[in-house]
């Protein structure tokens, strides 16, 4: 025996299959809409990104400049598609200097510009739009970021944090050419 909660009939069901699939052919034949037109172009493209080597090469040449200039810095890279690929921390780095670093890299491969040049660019902008900016989870405006870029197309960011604004923007920097030729 059934419980009372459920009842079900087989009629409605198949009432509701058959108008679907009419409605499905007619929709079809005549036409329909963009939805199941197909793409004019490729449905794909080739994109690039930023290996795991890339990303080490990266992160030992960074590491090399911020000892030389005396800091305990935090270096981290994600991959175009938000992989964090590396993140290192020095010995006496700060705790805080992680997240900034993640951020950074983050920020500049999100919106593929250096974290400085957005920070300038808001400078003058209306409050109301920086706070709009920076309420979107892991954006920054600190400088140290720095959009990774291969063939004019981005294939991740670099995050450096532990410095001044500047000495993390010339840490990242020595971080990208460790991948330059």
């Amino acid at each position: 025996m059934k419980p009372t909660w459920f009842r079900f009939s087989v009629q409605p069901v198949r009432t509701c299959v058959v108008f679907i699939s009419i409605a499905s052919a007619t929709l079809l034949s005549v036409g329909g809409s963009g939805a199941f037109a197909q793409p004019a172009g490729p449905a794909t493209m080739a994109k690039q990104t930023i290996t795991l080597d890339g990303a080490n090469a990266m992160t030992t040449a960074a590491l090399a400049h911020a000892k030389e200039l005396g800091l305990q810095e935090v270096i981290a890279i994600y991959d175009e598609s938000e992989i964090l690929k590396s993140l290192v921390s020095m010995d006496g780095a700060r705790l805080t200097s992680v997240n900034f670093a993640l951020d950074k890299a983050y920020t500049a491969a999100r919106r593929q510009a250096a974290t400085q040049d957005l920070a300038d660019n808001f400078a003058s902008a209306p409050a109301v739009t920086v706070q709009s900016f920076l309420k979107q989870p892991r954006l920054t405006l600190l400088g140290g970021g720095m959009p990774i870029m291969v063939d004019g197309q981005v294939v991740g960011g670099i995050g450096a944090s532990g410095g001044t604004i500047a000495q993390d923007i010339e840490v990242a920097n020595a971080g990208l050419a460790g991948i330059q030729h």
